[in-house]
């Protein structure tokens, strides 16, 4: 199952406090490798001022339920609550990853800096096609498969 945050951020949030808000949401008793998130903030940051998150959402895939927290920016954000409604699970409680919308050009560079310190947390195009998942050992491309309904008959 899927499930949506919508969290307000510039200008009511800055990108750090935003990044903050995530980290809060998506974290508790229990979270493994929290400080991967700590180590990604200047990048995360940068994708959060260049307002990606409005277009497609910063997905968290792991204990639970998928995650995908998109951010509110301009308008939207001044009308929104600072509240974000807590999670009624930990997704960061065991095997996690993240995967975060930026610009094509900053793809590449993002990753390579979190390969490191935040490996799992991968960066992948804004305007990639929405079917296409960003699967760490993808290198962003998927296989599909059809499967004939007729055939089950």
């Amino acid at each position: 199952m899927k499930v949506r945050r919508d969290i307000a951020s510039i200008p009511k949030r800055s990108a750090a406090d935003t990044w903050r808000a995530i980290v809060d949401l998506i974290t508790g008793q229990g979270s493994v490798d929290k400080n991967t998130l700590t180590a990604a903030a200047s990048i995360m940051e940068s994708l959060i001022a260049d307002e990606h998150p409005a277009k497609k959402p910063v997905v968290v895939k792991g204990v639970g339920d998928r995650l995908v927290i998109y951010l509110l920016y301009g308008e939207d954000a001044l009308e929104a609550d600072l509240q974000v409604d807590k999670l009624g699970w930990n997704p960061t409680a065991g095997n996690w990853s993240m995967t975060a919308p930026s610009d094509a050009e900053d793809v590449d560079w993002m990753n390579k800096a979190l390969k490191d310190r935040a490996p799992r947390i991968k960066i992948h195009d804004v305007n990639a096609s929405a079917d296409v998942e960003t699967d760490p050992d993808s290198n962003g491309f998927s296989q599909s498969f059809k499967i004939d309904w007729g055939a089950l008959g």
